[in-house]
Parts: structure tokens; C-alpha cells; sequence
């Protein structure tokens, strides 16, 4: 027994020897990380990038030492071709030649002399242009990681980014830092009436008026742009100045959108500010904005919260939502329609000017000022045995007969349930809650409005 004994712990212990020396062979060692990774960092301002684009080094550059140049790179067009613009920190202004080709041209700064060919420069400032089938694509990023930031590596283990301002080359076309004080702008000279898709952030979009139809998502910048047959856009945290426009497509939101004349507007916006000289045609969808119009033909759509306000209406408005304030200063004689459904709102249509129309108006708890007389609109039979009697904060008992959430109108008050059974509370309103008024025929322009808890100015 104890030959074997001595056997099988002589084994055991082989067998752990045998795994410890596998496990050995197999633990991965992490190399540590470069000293110069560890390095701290310098101020953003004239201070240099390390080659694997890490850290920032405390070089400090001196503008008197700086060398600038003008370097550009154009290609042949297809006839009607798209151009495809992709951009992001860089200031974009589009110029426009009688040429059938597109050019790109930006200025570099460097420090010494440098051999570099204007190729060679774009491919260190992170420019390309080229075609693509029938299209030309131009992307601009920013020199680093090529997406329009530095990583910066901090040296306790975490990283974040910058955008900088223009990048600062030595000779070799090595990037040794930034300049915060200069502007880093693109121009881009297209065939005049050229098709643009621009897709833009955190710079600025210059647009002239001899251009196409176009297409543009900005974002964190400023659009301005000349007269555009078709505009579409879409816009975040961005604003935009627009001269004449024909037809235009917005989603814009965060922001302040303005223009000259537009024929047909289509705009879905959100916690921004619209302002316009003139719109012959508007639908929108509105979400907390402040819309000003100057003058407005045809307008219709949705608008919550925020205030539509329109100095001239000529043809019609048609609009539902809640909570937003609604204010035509003039009503022009050529206005067929107005229809409004809205609630928890202030409303002033002056209908002063006007010799031929009809109001029909419905709103508990609304007050309506007019230069007319309101006429009830009757009730069924069923609702007028609901609102006999009188009652303000009284049992039901004494009280009309109302069903949950139900109302009715009383001596010229207005009760709604409340969600305490048995008790019913009252406001009083200066008229009934429904009614009509005609002043001259009726047959000319048609007010449909329901309102409630509305403040409404007709006078």
C-alpha cells in the first residue's frame, strides 16, 4: 500500500507542475503603454499632435513663423450631375463658373519650406473630390481622425475630443498643431445651376443663387442662401437665412429659419423661430414655435403650443392644435375660410373691415368679443332637461344632471363634472358656449371655430 501511496502523490505532483507551466505559457503580457501616451497634456491653443494622434505636446507655435497657401484640385463634370458635399467643421461657400467642372480649393499653413504638391496638401487637410458614375462626391474633414476632431488621451485612462481651429503643418506636411484664431473655409465651384446635396456639421453653409435645386442637413451651423428654385432641408440646433424660394421642404428644429417670399412651403418644425416676408402656400406641422408671416396666402396644418402670427392673410386658414395663440392682424377681402380648432388659447381674427360673413363658434369656458350678435345654437331636447336648474359648486342634487366629464350650459354659465361624484363646478363664459352671427348676408367669408377655454378677439 504505501508504494502505491507514494505513486500517486508522485503524480498529483507532476500534474500540477504540468499545469502551472501551461498556464505560464499562455498568460498574455500587456505591453506597457509608450511614455510618450503618458505624457500630459498641453493647452489646445498652438500645441502639437503626437504621430499615433494621442496627445498634445507644448510646442508653442509662433503666427510670425507661419506660411500660407492657396491649393486647390478641380475634375471634369458629367452634364447634370448630382455633386455630393459631405462636411463637417469646415466653412462651405459654393461659387458657381460657366465651366463643366468642379473645383475645391482651400488655404494651408505650414511652418518652413515646403515641396509639397496641392494634392499632397489636400490629403493632409483631409479634402478629396472625385467622381463617382454620373455623380462628383467631395468630402472635407478635419486632419486627425478624420472626422472633424482630435483624440486626446489624457493620461489617466480616459479620452475626449476637440474640434480646434485650422490645423498647423511643418514642411513635411506633419500636422504640429492648431490655431484657434483662423478660419478653416472650403470654396467649391460648381457648374451654375448645379444639383447640391450637402451634408454639413458644426460649420457654416454659404449658398449663391445661380445654383439648382438643393438638398441640405446641417447641423450645429448657419445656412445662408440666395434665391433657390427647391430648398430641402433639414436643420438641427442650426439657423438659416433664405432669400427667394419656390418650393421648399423643412424639418428644422432648435433654431431660427428665415426668408424672403416662398410659393410653397411644406414645414414640420420644433422649439424654433420662423419668420417670413410672404408664403402663397404653407402646411405645417408645428410643435412650440414662434411662426411670424408677414403675408400669408393659403395656410392650413397643425400647431401646438407657441404662437402663429400672420400680419396679412389673403386666401384661407385652416388649422387645428391646442395651446397655441393664434393673431392675423388683417384680414384681407379676398379670405374665403377660416377654421380654427384649438383649446387653452388667445385668438384675435379683427373682422372690422369685413361687410359679408359668418361665424359659427363652439368652446366651453371661452370668452368671444365681436362686433355682432350671437345667436344659441339650440340643444336637443335630452341636454335641455340636463341644464335646467342653477348650480355652482352644489350638490347634484341641485344641480343639472350631468354624466362623468359631461357639460352643459346654465343661465349663462358653463358646469362640467368633477371627479369628485356628487359635485359639480361652474365658469361663466360672456355668451353660450355655441352659437352663430351673421353680419350682411353670411356669404362671404366662413368662420368655423371651436375654442375651448379660449380667449377670442373678433372686433
Amino acid at each position: 500500500m504505501k508504494p502505491l501511496m507514494r505513486n500517486t502523490v508522485f503524480n498529483a505532483i507532476l500534474l500540477c507542475l504540468a499545469f502551472g507551466a501551461n498556464a505560464q505559457q499562455s498568460t498574455i503580457v500587456m505591453p506597457p503603454r509608450p511614455a510618450e501616451a503618458l505624457a500630459p497634456v498641453a493647452q489646445l491653443s498652438g500645441t502639437t499632435i503626437n504621430s499615433n494622434g494621442y496627445y498634445f505636446s507644448d510646442k508653442q507655435i509662433d503666427e510670425k513663423d507661419l506660411k500660407s497657401k492657396e491649393v486647390s484640385k478641380e475634375i471634369s463634370t458629367p452634364k447634370g450631375a448630382d455633386i455630393y458635399i459631405e462636411n463637417a467643421n469646415r466653412s462651405i461657400v459654393i461659387k458657381t463658373w460657366d465651366q463643366p467642372k468642379v473645383k475645391v480649393t482651400t488655404t494651408v499653413y505650414y511652418e518652413g519650406d515646403s515641396k509639397l504638391t496641392d494634392e499632397e496638401w489636400l490629403e493632409r487637410v483631409n479634402l478629396s473630390l472625385k467622381t463617382l458614375g454620373s455623380s462628383v462626391k467631395i468630402k472635407s474633414g478635419t486632419p486627425g481622425n478624420g472626422n472633424g476632431a482630435f483624440t486626446l488621451y489624457s493620461g489617466q485612462g480616459y479620452s475626449y475630443s476637440t474640434n480646434g481651429g485650422v490645423a498647423i503643418f511643418n514642411a513635411g506636411g506633419q500636422n504640429i498643431g492648431t490655431k484657434s484664431n483662423m478660419k478653416r473655409i472650403v470654396t467649391v465651384t460648381v457648374p451654375a445651376g448645379s444639383k447640391l446635396d450637402i451634408e454639413s456639421k458644426y460649420a457654416d453653409v454659404q449658398l449663391p443663387a445661380s445654383i439648382g435645386d438643393v438638398n441640405v442637413d446641417i447641423q450645429n451651423g448657419n445656412l445662408e442662401a440666395e434665391n433657390i428654385n427647391k430648398l430641402v432641408l433639414r436643420s438641427r440646433y442650426s439657423n438659416a437665412n433664405i432669400g427667394d424660394v419656390k418650393t421648399a421642404e423643412l424639418e428644422f428644429s432648435n433654431g431660427r429659419f428665415s426668408a424672403k417670399n416662398i410659393d410653397d412651403l411644406d414645414i414640420e418644425s420644433k422649439a424654433s423661430t420662423i419668420e417670413m416676408a410672404a408664403a402663397k402656400k404653407i402646411v405645417l406641422r408645428s410643435t412650440n414655435d414662434e411662426y411670424e408671416i408677414e403675408e400669408a396666402g393659403e395656410v392650413r396644418g397643425r400647431k401646438n403650443y407657441g404662437n402663429l402670427r400672420i400680419t396679412k392673410l389673403n386666401n384661407s386658414l385652416e388649422v387645428d392644435g391646442a395651446n397655441a395663440d393664434v393673431k392675423i392682424r388683417n384680414v384681407g377681402s379676398g379670405v374665403s375660410l377660416i377654421k380654427l380648432d384649438n383649446r387653452y388659447a388667445d385668438v384675435r381674427i379683427p373682422l372690422r373691415a369685413v361687410k359679408d360673413y359668418a361665424v359659427d363658434f363652439s368652446g366651453s369656458y371661452s370668452s368671444v368679443y365681436g362686433n355682432f350678435e350671437k345667436v344659441p345654437v339650440t340643444t336637443d331636447s335630452k341636454d335641455k332637461e340636463k341644464a335646467t336648474g342653477s348650480a355652482s359648486g352644489t350638490p347634484t342634487a341641485n344641480a343639472p344632471s350631468l354624466a362623468a366629464a359631461e357639460v352643459a350650459a346654465v343661465g349663462g354659465h358653463t358646469y362640467v363634472t368633477s371627479t369628485r361624484p356628487g359635485m359639480v363646478w361652474g365658469t361663466q363664459s360672456n355668451g353660450p358656449s355655441h352659437f352663430t352671427a351673421t353680419v350682411g348676408s353670411g356669404k362671404g367669408l366662413k368662420v368655423e371655430m371651436k375654442c375651448m377655454n379660449c380667449t377670442v378677439d373678433f372686433k
